[in-house]
């Protein structure tokens, strides 16, 4: 099977997170359609809970509460059980303040939204996980009255584009206030509006909130994994998108993949959605459905793996063989540098082309995107 773009970016992802032997025998373990003892031992003489951590090996707790027929280690038996209940009890200080600053929230009028690990741990109260902090999102227009509210209650706060984040006055992240998903943009109007109709009423850790639909939900996983590996998050944290991923799509009878792709479409995020999509296939590729059928390549997304290829396999060598040489060599050997150099230039600016990059890289016999 030929190599495209799309395929070639992805692999690319893969080596840049470093995953390693174990983690793969981690992921094929615990998203195993049926996994058994043998797997099980097989996986922990390969990984080394001590060596991953409690991030990782937490997931291996996920495993023996969905499928309690199997046994682990003596050894690493009570604490993979212990793992779920440290975090629940850790994460009850920063549900405590949610609790705190919701309610008088509440009691403005205001019913936050409740999105990410908050809402994750709302619809899956016995799986605990790693919490920060807890994110909601309140509407653009009444933003700055609900951190007026934070700050008599004696939160600090640091702002960026998109949010403001609370914390206790030792500094403790507690709760980040969104008027917008994005940073450093608002979001469009019949994006809010369709995310506000499906949304459902619900009392959550003693706050009256709106969860978002199962769709919308998936969709911010998706988004919010990609914003992560361009961040270079852990990968132990990018884990836990694969577990709410599959959570989403298969909790819901009737699954609408239209609003997804509808959602990516009104916010200009198609590219993120499938970048994150086919970086959940190539490490777990029986966790998402055929994607050609749900979430459909786009002329945008196309474009996108195309230049990202072009760029890593021919402009960014072409530019650094340009930036390597002196004045002098130019000066001294013109017929042999000058050209390099006017190649350089008219490549960096025919990639701003779709039509010329896909015709360069069948050109160089590389499977593109379309």
């Amino acid at each position: 099977m030929a190599v495209t773009a799309s395929m070639e970016y992805i692999a690319r992802l893969l080596r840049r997170q470093q995953v390693k032997p174990a983690d793969e025998a981690l992921l094929a373990l615990v998203f195993a359609e049926k996994p058994t003892q043998a797997q099980l031992d097989e996986t922990l003489a390969v990984c080394d809970i001590e060596v991953m951590g409690a991030h990782k090996s937490l997931m291996l707790s996920y495993l023996l509460h969905e499928h309690p027929e199997l046994t682990p280690s003596p050894y690493a038996g009570p604490r993979l059980k212990g793992l779920v209940s440290y975090f629940r009890f850790k994460n009850l200080e920063t549900l405590a303040h949610f609790s705190k600053i919701g309610r008088v929230l509440n009691e403005a009028g205001l019913t936050p939204l409740i999105f990410k690990g908050a809402a994750m741990k709302f619809l899956r109260p016995g799986l605990s996980r790693p919490m920060g902090d807890v994110d909601i999102l309140v509407p653009a227009a009444r933003f700055d009255e609900a951190v007026k509210l934070c700050r008599k209650l004696g939160y600090t706060g640091r702002r960026v584009s998109h949010a403001i984040n609370l914390m206790t006055p030792e500094g403790r992240y507690t709760v980040d206030i969104h008027h917008s998903f994005f940073p450093g943009r608002g979001m469009p109007p019949a994006f809010q509006q369709g995310l506000w109709a499906r949304a459902s009423r619900k009392q959550a850790f003693g706050v009256d909130v709106w969860l978002p639909s199962y769709e919308d939900l998936f969709f911010l996983v998706l988004v919010n994994l990609t914003r992560n590996l361009r961040e270079k998050s852990s990968l132990a944290g990018l884990f836990y998108a694969l577990f709410d991923c599959r959570f989403l799509f298969h909790a819901k009878a009737g699954f609408d993949w239209g609003l997804v792709r509808a959602n990516a479409g009104l916010t200009g995020m198609e590219i993120e959605v499938r970048l994150a999509a086919e970086f959940i296939k190539a490490l777990v590729p029986s966790l998402l459905p055929d994607l050609e059928a749900h979430l459909p390549l786009t002329r945008k997304v196309r474009n996108f793996f195309n230049q990202c290829v072009f760029d890593e396999r021919f402009l960014a060598p072409k530019l650094k063989a340009c930036r390597a040489l002196l004045a002098v060599d130019v000066k001294n050997y013109p017929s042999r540098y000058v050209p390099l150099i006017l190649k350089g230039l008219a490549l960096k600016k025919l990639r701003q082309i779709p039509p010329f990059v896909r015709w360069y890289l069948k050109k160089r016999g590389v499977a593109h995107a379309g």
